[in-house]
């Protein structure tokens, strides 16, 4: 079962990715689709925030950059989207000073239609001399409710099975 802060980050940089629009109801069926307009957005954003490891406290600064385009139906009503999100951050122990860099490079699907999301690439991803890799989320996420999680998981998912493997990181 994954932590409350490594959902908590899948589920903010989807929806910083997504912004708001994933709160849009859907009411469009491909047969009303026909002509689809499209609206593309940019956005940079600095994020932050703090979290407990039992054993210590830790925090984490960062920045993410993206884009964002959703196609609409004749309607208005949003059929589909695809987000592009980068992100680099730093995790710190707050105890020791370790750290780590996490690099997340994803992109987000959303099939309005059949409210299903697809996010796939590197959620999280860290390196550290002589450790190798000690954070690896990479793959691919469907995921019909963000609340709920996801319904399949395809690839190294230590956000799914070590809660983020955060803490490990900063502990070792």
């Amino acid at each position: 079962m994954a932590s409350r802060r490594s959902m908590r980050l899948v589920c903010a940089s989807v929806a910083a990715a997504l912004s708001a629009l994933l709160l849009i109801p859907s009411t469009a069926s491909s047969a009303q689709a026909g002509q689809l307009t499209r609206e593309t957005f940019e956005f940079s954003d600095p994020f932050s925030g703090s979290f407990d490891c039992g054993t210590f406290s830790a925090h984490y600064v960062g920045r993410d950059h993206g884009v964002v385009t959703t196609w609409f139906d004749r309607n208005g009503d949003p059929v589909r989207q695809q987000g592009h999100l980068s992100a680099v951050e730093t995790d710190t122990n707050e105890s020791s000073g370790a750290s780590v860099v996490v690099r997340t490079r994803l992109n987000v699907h959303v099939d309005f239609v059949a409210n299903l999301t697809s996010i796939t690439g590197i959620r999280n991803l860290s390196n550290q001399p002589g450790r190798g890799v000690v954070i690896q989320s990479v793959g691919k996420l469907l995921v019909q409710d963000l609340a709920e999680g996801p319904i399949a998981v395809h690839g190294p998912a230590d956000d799914i099975d070590l809660g983020g493997g955060f803490c490990e990181a900063l502990s070792g």
